[in-house]
């Protein structure tokens, strides 16, 4: 892991993840036409607002139907697409997990499922926002990538291996400011680095 660079100092980041989320989904659209981005009537929670300006076409919105969505991503996959769909993690793993389970890890879609606001951090939101459980559940699912991206810096990096790699991978996403813990130019390679776990 020698082009990991630790950041001079650990601080608050400048800037906030979902921003670098949205802002790399746009690259990754304007790359690759396959690319779609999906939500839970959550779009301005995870600030998708000018990846929708920018690709009407290819920004899903299903309404607060966690677990259609899962169906439509899956749907989306079989035709050839790379769907990246979000909802807050608690609705990510428990609600949608039997269609997760079936739709998309036995059947070996590939499906990017992004779970925001994981563990305490829903903050304001309350207990009922708050997964503890989420790695525990999506981890029974088959061959599935679970993620955790440490900062910003990681966030854009992983997020974009994740695109060229087929399959299932859920990734709890903290939406706003993050500790920086790494500089710019760091690399990390899915299935070496210590916040991957497969399932």
């Amino acid at each position: 892991m020698s082009n990991i660079k630790l950041a001079a100092k650990i601080e608050k980041d400048s800037i906030i993840m979902r921003d670098v989320y949205c802002a790399e989904m746009i690259n990754m659209a304007q790359a690759d036409e396959r690319v779609y981005a999906m939500d839970a009537d959550l779009i301005n929670s995870i600030g998708m607002k000018p990846f929708q300006k920018k690709f009407p076409e290819r920004m899903v919105n299903v309404g607060i139907q966690e677990a259609n969505m899962v169906g439509v991503a899956a749907g989306l996959s079989a035709t050839g697409l790379i769907p990246f769909l979000h909802t807050f993690g608690v609705f990510a793993s428990r609600r949608v997990f039997d269609q997760a389970f079936l739709s998309v890890g036995f059947s070996k879609w590939n499906v990017k499922l992004i779970g925001s606001d994981p563990g305490i951090t829903a903050a304001y939101n309350g207990g009922t926002h708050m997964p503890f459980e989420d790695i525990g559940i999506m981890r029974d699912i088959p061959e599935i990538t679970i993620l955790e991206p440490t900062d910003c810096v990681m966030l854009e990096d992983l997020i974009n291996q994740v695109k060229d790699i087929y399959g299932f991978h859920y990734i709890r996403l903290v939406r706003k400011a993050s500790q920086k813990v790494y500089e710019a130019g760091s690399e990390f390679e899915i299935g070496k680095a210590a916040t991957v776990r497969e399932g």
